[in-house]
Formats: C-alpha cells, sequence, structure tokens
C-alpha cells in the first residue's frame, strides 16, 4: 500500500485520513487566496472538490496564484484549480461551476459539500454564503486576508469557522454590514460589480495590493482548522486574526450572539430560510434585503483590532 499518507496519519490516524477522504470540499473563489486551499486540501488527501468561480486569470493574478505560469492568462480559475489538484493526486474527484455565487448551480454545489471554504473578497457574497451554510447546517469555513498600504503598511488576515451553529462572522462581529448593504441592495454598488462574486477592476480602475505570503498563511490557518476539526484532534477556533506586520495570530475569546439569527433562528431549516431570494437578481432592493444583517455591524476591519 501507498505510503503518501504515512506522515499526516502519525498525528490523526488512519481513521483520520478515511474520514478526509471521504470528505467532499466546495471553494467558492478560487483565487490567490482559494488556490492555495486548494493546493494544501489536495495534499491532505480530501477526496472531492467542488471549485466555484466566474473570473478568468488575468497577468496581474500571477503574482499569488498558486500553480500557474505566463500561458495561462485568460484561462478560467476553476480549471486552473482543477488541475492543480490533480497534478498533487490524480484521483481526486474535482467538478466545476464556472459561475457567481447567486447561481442555481453554484447555492446546489454548496447545498451538496460536506464542509465549504469562502476565500471571497466582497461582503455581499460572505453573507450570502453564510446565509445559505447557516440554513443548510453545513460548516463553513471564512477565510480573508488584506493589505493596507499605509506607513507602515499592514497586512494579515482572519479565519471564521462556523462550524456547527456556535458563531459566525455575523453574530462574532466581523462581517461589514454596511458594505454587504451596498452589495446586495444599491443598484450602483451591484453594477459595479459582476454579479455578487468579485469586483470589476476595470471599474475601479485600480485593484489593492495582495501578496503571496500573506494569502498562504491565512490559507494555512483556515485548512488547519479544518483538518483538526475533520480529523477529531480538536475543535476548530471560531476565529483566528493574523497580523502580519506584527507576526502575531490572535485567537478570539468574545461571546457569540446567544439569540444570532444565523447560527439558531434559520440554521438547518433548508428551503425554508428563503435564501433561495438571492437567486432572483436582479431583483428590487426589499427582495434581496439582508435579514437581520443589524446585528452584524463590525466593529472593525480586518486590521484595525487591537
Amino acid at each position: 500500500m501507498s505510503d503518501r499518507f504515512d506522515r499526516n496519519e502519525q498525528l490523526f490516524g488512519k481513521a483520520g485520513q478515511d474520514l478526509l477522504r471521504k470528505a467532499r470540499v466546495t471553494i467558492v473563489g478560487v483565487g490567490g487566496l482559494g488556490t492555495h486551499v486548494v493546493q494544501q486540501l489536495a495534499l491532505l488527501g480530501v477526496g472531492g472538490l467542488v471549485l466555484v468561480d466566474d473570473q478568468r486569470l488575468d497577468e496581474s493574478n500571477r503574482n499569488r496564484y498558486v500553480g500557474v505560469g505566463p500561458g495561462d492568462v485568460g484561462e478560467r480559475k476553476v480549471d486552473l484549480g482543477e488541475r492543480l489538484a490533480k497534478s498533487i493526486d490524480p484521483s481526486i474527484c474535482v467538478d466545476k461551476v464556472f459561475a457567481s455565487l447567486v447561481t442555481v448551480d453554484a447555492f446546489e454545489a454548496v447545498k451538496q459539500a460536506d464542509y465549504i471554504f469562502g476565500c471571497l473578497d466582497n461582503e455581499g457574497a460572505r453573507l450570502v454564503l453564510t446565509e445559505l451554510c447557516a440554513a443548510y447546517a453545513h460548516p463553513y469555513i471564512d477565510a480573508a486576508s488584506d493589505v493596507v498600504p499605509a506607513s507602515p503598511p499592514a497586512y494579515g488576515g482572519r479565519v471564521c469557522v462556523a462550524w456547527d451553529g456556535d458563531g459566525c462572522a455575523i453574530c462574532l462581529s466581523v462581517l461589514d454590514a454596511k458594505e454587504a448593504r451596498e452589495d446586495l441592495e444599491n443598484p450602483e454598488a451591484r453594477r459595479d460589480r459582476d454579479a455578487i462574486y468579485g469586483v470589476r477592476r476595470e471599474l475601479l480602475g485600480h485593484s489593492g495590493p495582495s501578496i503571496v505570503s500573506v494569502n498562504g498563511v491565512v490559507a494555512s490557518l483556515a485548512t488547519t482548522e479544518f483538518m483538526v476539526a475533520v480529523t477529531g484532534i480538536r475543535r476548530p477556533q471560531r476565529l483566528l486574526t493574523y497580523y502580519g506586520h506584527r507576526g502575531t495570530v490572535t485567537v478570539s475569546k468574545d461571546e457569540v450572539i446567544a439569540d444570532c439569527y444565523y447560527c439558531k433562528g434559520i440554521r438547518a431549516t433548508g428551503v425554508r430560510a428563503g435564501v433561495e431570494r438571492y437567486l432572483a437578481s436582479p431583483c428590487p432592493s426589499k427582495r434581496c434585503q439582508p435579514l437581520s444583517v443589524e446585528s452584524a455591524g463590525a466593529k472593525n476591519n480586518l486590521l484595525s483590532l487591537p
């Protein structure tokens, strides 16, 4: 028998490796952060991946995308993610959804998964994915990185794990409610985005800084929390914040909202939660209005915590 996973099994045993092999993981956002997650899940031995992204690689992505070269510019990111995973493990099952998050195919990819990673750059998309995963009671790992070009610069990110209804990006106050509302409700903001996932850089005229090593650290933290939870080593941490400019990672000790709408109110209610209202896009603002988002007033951005 192959000893490919011997070093894994020395940590979490053959039973843990079997659990990883049986896992079907959907990754929403196969970009500079998501490709690190694809790589690490394939190396861990996860058996099935579903990749959701509606964008193509451009030249400015090449400073941080794993496993791509000059000839890949213009290729679909989901295809590049599949190639990366299969270069590591030819037996891995990879399905692709070349579409926005707010499409029937993407929603189905989330609903049918065992676990979901969100590697998004849009607060509206994060809110939709948080709500969808809560409604169908799926463990959801939300990963985000950021670079603030100040003097001196700040850089880092965070990993928020909504595993079993005991905390999420909403009740831990790390989702910007105002920005999410603008993404989902404001017609002008919606026109400035390609559906619900991703900022149309040609409209903004420029893109912000993004660094491969910062993405790699955040992806590693996220994948490690997934690994320890699936294999039973320990419960995942609800919120990790990486301050790269300080060289620290903090673990949140904040209490969650006891009656969080997302963790408690709609958890495991399926279609009754009404998340499918987001599929009617473009739509009147009331129809796509986030529910109970008032409780999600983010107390900070990624890097402004003390």
